[in-house]
C-alpha cells in the first residue's frame, strides 16, 4: 500500500476520532519577527489508535502537540480531544518529551506520582488514597522493568531508565491519550528499540490512543498503525500511510522487505518535502 494524499476535512460528526485537527494554521510572532508553523493541518486519529507523525526538521511537529494538548490556542481551525473543542490544557493527556525532565530532588516513585498533585480528580484524591496511587506507580514501574528502582534518585538511573520513568509518569494518572514528542531520541539505539518494545506492550495491554512526533522512520514504522507525513514550514499533512504488519511486531520484522518498503517510502516522500524549499 502506497502513501496516500490525506483525505480532506469532512463536516459533520468526529465522534468515531479521538483526536480531530481541523484545517489548522498557527502563528508565532507579529509583524517582521511573524513565522506561520502550521498551515492547514488536517489530522483524525481513532479512538485506541497509534498515529505517528513524520517529516522535515522545522515543519512544526512539536507545535502540533503543544496545540492538541491545549498549550498553545491555534489561530485558525479547531481541535478536539475525546469529543470535547480544546480550549484550554486537557486533563485526559499524558505526555513525555525526549528530555525525561525528571525533578533531582524527588525519588523516582515521587517523580512517577507527581502527576497526580496536578491533574483531577486525582489531586483531590491523593491524600486518602496514596497507598492505592503508589501500588499503581510501582505496577507501572514493573511494567516497564524498573521494579526496586523506586527509591533512587534521578542521577543514579541511566538515560534508559529515566525515560522508563518518565512514560510511567506520563501514565500515572492513567490518560486517555499519550502524547511522545521525540522521546527516544536522545537514547543509543540499543536502548531505543529495548524501549519500543516496552512502549508496544504498554500500549497493547492499555489501549490508550497515542500521537507520536518522530524523526525516526522505523520506529513510526515499528510502532504506529498509521502515520501521517508533514510538509515542510508551513506544515500540514501532505499523505496519510496505514502500517499493515500485524502486532506485537518485533526487531526481525524491521528487516522484512514490508517494513523497509515502507521506511524508503517515508524516506522519499520527506526527501521530496526538503527538496521543495531549497
Amino acid at each position: 500500500m502506497a502513501l496516500a494524499e490525506p483525505a480532506p476535512a469532512r463536516g459533520g460528526t468526529t465522534s468515531d476520532h479521538f483526536v480531530s485537527i481541523r484545517d489548522v494554521d498557527l502563528v508565532y510572532g507579529r509583524g517582521e519577527a511573524r513565522m506561520q508553523a502550521l498551515g492547514g493541518a488536517t489530522i483524525d486519529v481513532k479512538k485506541g489508535g497509534f498515529a505517528a507523525v513524520v517529516g522535515p526538521s522545522g515543519c512544526g511537529k512539536s507545535s502540533l502537540m503543544k496545540l492538541v494538548t491545549g498549550l498553545l490556542p491555534p489561530t485558525k481551525g479547531t481541535i478536539t480531544v475525546a469529543g470535547k473543542l480544546v480550549d484550554g490544557p486537557v486533563n485526559v493527556a499524558g505526555m513525555a518529551f525526549q528530555n525525561p525532565t525528571l525533578l533531582p530532588w524527588r525519588s523516582t516513585l515521587k517523580n512517577i506520582m507527581l502527576p497526580l498533585e496536578v491533574v483531577q480528580p486525582h489531586r483531590r484524591q491523593l491524600r486518602r488514597n496514596r497507598k492505592a496511587y503508589e501500588a499503581r506507580a510501582n505496577d507501572l514501574l514493573a511494567a516497564v522493568g524498573l521494579t526496586g528502582f523506586g527509591d533512587s534518585s534521578p542521577w543514579q538511573l541511566s538515560g534508559g531508565m529515566q525515560q522508563r520513568a518518565s512514560l510511567c509518569r506520563a501514565l500515572i494518572h492513567e490518560p486517555e491519550l499519550l502524547m511522545l514528542d521525540e522521546p527516544f531520541g536522545a537514547l543509543d539505539a540499543f536502548t531505543r528499540e529495548e524501549l519500543w518494545g516496552v512502549l508496544q506492550k504498554l500500549w497493547m495491554e492499555r489501549r490508550f490512543t497515542v500521537i507520536l512526533v518522530t524523526h525516526d522512520l522505523r520506529e513510526a514504522v515499528y510502532l504506529a498503525d498509521t502515520i501521517h507525513v508533514m510538509s515542510a514550514r508551513p506544515g500540514r499533512i501532505v499523505a496519510s500511510r496505514d502500517v499493515p504488519l500485524p502486532y506485537p511486531r518485533t526487531l526481525e520484522d524491521t528487516f522484512k522487505p514490508e517494513f523497509v518498503d515502507i521506511v524508503h517510502e517515508l524516506r522519499d516522500h520527506i526527501s521530496r518535502e526538503r527538496q521543495a524549499v531549497k
